[in-house]
C-alpha cells in the first residue's frame, strides 16, 4: 500500500490520531505500507516518527531516494541522481527572478535565494553563484515562481522529468527529477523486493506527482482535494484530508489479513469527476 504523505495523510504538517492508528492497524493485518513522497530524505524524518514505524520502505524525493526503516533509523538503499545544470539555466534565463534549490541527500536543499518558510524540508544554503547548483549530479531540483508551470514543458526537453508541484500554488512550482524517474518506478523496485502480486497494489495520493502511481496500482485511490485532473485518473476518489478519507481506505483493508486475498481489481467509492474544462 502506497502513501502519499501532504495531503494525503498531513495537513500543514500535522497526521490526525485516527490516520495514525489506521496506519497500525493496516500493517497490524499483514500489509505492507511504504510512504512515497515527493518530500525529502530529511523531510520524511518526522513522519516516520509520527505514524511509528520501525520497518518498511519509504520513497522520497518523488522516487529518487528509497530507504529502508530501521527501527528509528533510515537507511538508503537506492539514489538516483541526475544533471539538472541545463534545465536549471534555462529556467533561470527564462525567468530570471525564480528560485532555484537542488537537494542535499539527508541534509537540505542549495539554493539560489532562500525559499519562504515551510516549503523546503532541512536547511538551505544560499550559494555565491547560479552554476554552484548544478555543479555536482543532484537527487531533486526545484523551480519556484508564480505562474511558471508554463516553462514545464520546455524544461522536459533538457533530459530530465518534470512534474507540477503540489505543496503550494501547482502552477507555481515545478520538481525536476531524473528522466524516466517517478515514485512509480521506485515502487516498482519495492514491489519486486518484497515479491507482492501487481493485483495486490494499491496507491492512495492527492498530487500530481501521483499520477504515474496511479498508473502503477491496481488500485489508484485520489483524495478528495486533489486536482481534477489527479481525481479523473484514479480509479476512486475517497474523501478530502479533511474527511481523513485515507482512513476509509486504511479500514478497507484491516480487515483483509492475507495478502492472497487481497482486492486485484479496483473498486469504486465514489465515481471520479469529469476533469474540468
Amino acid at each position: 500500500m502506497a502513501l502519499d504523505v501532504d495531503g494525503t495523510l498531513a495537513l500543514d504538517g500535522k497526521i490526525p490520531d485516527v490516520t495514525v492508528k489506521a496506519v497500525q492497524a493496516t500493517l497490524a493485518s499483514g500489509h505492507h505500507v511504504v510512504i512515497a513522497t515527493g518530500r525529502s530524505l530529511v523531510g520524511v524524518a518526522p513522519i516516520i516518527k509520527r505514524l511509528g514505524l520501525r520497518r518498511g520502505h519509504v520513497i522520497c524525493s518523488n522516487g529518487a531516494v528509497t530507504a529502508w526503516i530501521s527501527k528509528s533509523r533510515l537507511v538508503i538503499q537506492d539514489v538516483v541522481r541526475f544533471d539538472a545544470g541545463r534545465a536549471l539555466q534555462r529556467a533561470s534565463e527564462a525567468v530570471p527572478y525564480a528560485l532555484l534549490a537542488t537537494e542535499i541527500l539527508g541534509e537540505g536543499y542549495q539554493v539560489s535565494a532562500k525559499f519562504p518558510d515551510g516549503l523546503l524540508n532541512g536547511r538551505q544554503h544560499v550559494v555565491g553563484l547560479a552554476s554552484d547548483l548544478w555543479a555536482t549530479p543532484t537527487t531533486r531540483a526545484v523551480v519556484h515562481a508564480p505562474h511558471i508551470a508554463w516553462l514545464g514543458h520546455e524544461l522536459g526537453w533538457s533530459d530530465v522529468t518534470v512534474t507540477l508541484g503540489s505543496t503550494i500554488q501547482p502552477g507555481d512550482w515545478l520538481d525536476l527529477t531524473a528522466p524516466g524517474l517517478s515514485k512509480a518506478s521506485a515502487l516498482e523496485m519495492v514491489r519486486r523486493r518484497l515479491r507482492v502480486a501487481t493485483q495486490h497494489t494499491i496507491a492512495v495520493g492527492d498530487g500530481y506527482n501521483d499520477l504515474p502511481m496511479f498508473e502503477w496500482a491496481a488500485r489508484a485511490v485520489a483524495m478528495g482535494n486533489a486536482p481534477a485532473e489527479v481525481r479523473a485518473a484514479a480509479g476512486e476518489v475517497c474523501g478530502s484530508i479533511t474527511e481523513h478519507g485515507v482512513v476509509d481506505v486504511l479500514r478497507s483493508m484491516a480487515g483483509v489479513r492475507r495478502a492472497s486475498s487481497l482486492p486485484g481489481r479496483r473498486r469504486k467509492m465514489t465515481s471520479p469527476p469529469k476533469p474540468s474544462a
